[in-house]
């Protein structure tokens, strides 16, 4: 199933303080996390995919190899996520009705993680589509339209959790094991 009125957006600015490194960088199965985000974004035929770039902007743009993507520089990028995913959300094609924030750290996401968001999110484009591991509400989270503005006057560090708290209304939870696991310091990188 293809989803023609989805964009895709994956932050890959920041400079990853915590771990030490820029965790877009990072090898997995001989690919780059952003490669790897990129691919599995790819795999389920969404409208875009758009990369927000900043820190390290060259060679996040140079380790992105045979999908098309559309980038988008965040020239405010060390001043955090959500004015990344501010910049992202306001260079989306208009002709989409859903925006997913995936992020390119979470390793052991797959196609059928993505595709079962995106199923949920299709038979009912309204709702707030967030997976959940764990008990806990997490990326990746598809956004209706009706979020839009609200996503493009996000700032600061907390990326979109405060669009979900201020409409817990909205809110439709699928189960995702694999997005649980992501890459934010040393220990965690030990697992990758």
């Amino acid at each position: 199933m293809s989803f023609p009125q989805l964009s895709i957006l994956i932050p890959a600015a920041g400079v990853s303080r915590r771990l030490g490194q820029p965790k877009q960088l990072l090898r997995y199965r001989k690919k780059t996390l952003i490669q790897n985000a990129v691919e599995t974004a790819h795999s389920i035929t969404p409208r875009e995919i758009v990369v927000v770039t900043g820190a390290n902007a060259k060679a996040v743009k140079d380790a992105i190899q045979s999908v098309p993507v559309r980038l988008i520089h965040n020239p405010n990028w060390s001043a955090g996520m959500g004015g990344s995913i501010a910049t992202g959300a306001a260079g989306i094609s208009p002709e989409s009705t859903g925006l997913m924030i995936l992020l390119c750290d979470q390793w052991r996401l797959q196609t059928s993680d993505l595709q079962d968001l995106a199923e949920k999110w299709h038979s009912d484009p309204e709702r707030i589509v967030c997976a959940e591991a764990d008990g806990q509400l997490m990326p990746p989270v598809i956004f209706p339209a009706s979020c839009f503005s609200a996503l493009q006057a996000l700032n600061g560090d907390s990326g979109a959790r405060s669009i979900l708290k201020d409409h817990p209304e909205l809110l439709t939870a699928v189960p995702s094991k694999n997005a649980a696991y992501d890459v934010d310091t040393p220990t965690q990188l030990s697992q990758l």
